[in-house]
C-alpha cells in the first residue's frame, strides 16, 4: 500500500509542478488535460485517475492551499485583537514561501480571483467577531488591512521573496498597528 501512496504522491506533485508552470504562461481555462499530459510525460488515464478536468485539478490545490492557511490561522485560537501578532503572521508568511511557486501563480494575472476572494471572505468572518466591527469606518478599515496584507504577500512574492517571514511579519504587524507614513519617503 506504501508504494501506491508514494507513487500517488509523486504523480500528484509532477501534475501540480506542470500546471503551476503552464500557469505562469496562460490562464488554466486555456490549459488543456492533454497538454498538462504531455509536458508532464503521463498518460492521460493516470490523470482521470487523479482529477476529473483542470479545473478540478486547480480546486484541489487551491482547497488544499487554502485549509493549510486557515489550520494555520484556527491554531491561534484568535480571540481579541492583540492575537493578531509576530507569530500568527510569520507562520503564515512562512507557509507562504514554502508554498511560493503555487502562490505566485494563484495570486497572478492567470490565478483564480475566486480563490482570492475566498480568502478575504474567511478572513473577513474570522476577524470581525474578534475586533466587533462596531462602525461602518471600522468595517472599511479592517477591509483596507485584509487587502493591503495581500497586497503585500504579493508583492513580496512578485519581488522574489527576498526577506525572510520574520522581517515581513514585523513589517505587517507594523503596518497593521502603526500605518505606513514612515515607511513613506
Amino acid at each position: 500500500m506504501e508504494k501506491v501512496n508514494r507513487r500517488t504522491r509523486k504523480t500528484r506533485a509532477l501534475l501540480k509542478a506542470t500546471l503551476i508552470q503552464l500557469m505562469q504562461k496562460k490562464s488554466v481555462k486555456h490549459i488543456t488535460v492533454k497538454e498538462l499530459c504531455d509536458i508532464a510525460d503521463i498518460n492521460r488515464g493516470t490523470f482521470y485517475l487523479h482529477y476529473r478536468d483542470v479545473f478540478d485539478m486547480l480546486e484541489q490545490l487551491e482547497n488544499e492551499f487554502f485549509h493549510g492557511l486557515t489550520g494555520i490561522i484556527d491554531e491561534y485560537r484568535l480571540e481579541s485583537p492583540g492575537d493578531l501578532q509576530k507569530p500568527l503572521l510569520e507562520d503564515l508568511f512562512t507557509y507562504t514561501l514554502e508554498n511560493l511557486s503555487f502562490c505566485r501563480v494563484i495570486l497572478s494575472q492567470y490565478g483564480d480571483i475566486s480563490f482570492f476572494q475566498k480568502l478575504l471572505a474567511y478572513l473577513h468572518t474570522t476577524l470581525k467577531p474578534i475586533y466587533g466591527y462596531k462602525s461602518e469606518k471600522a468595517e472599511h478599515y479592517y477591509s483596507y488591512i485584509m487587502y493591503g496584507c495581500l497586497g503585500l504577500v504579493v508583492n513580496w512574492i512578485n519581488t522574489g521573496a527576498k526577506e525572510s517571514p520574520s522581517t515581513m511579519a514585523v513589517l505587517a504587524e507594523d503596518i497593521i498597528m502603526n500605518g505606513i507614513s514612515k515607511y513613506l519617503g
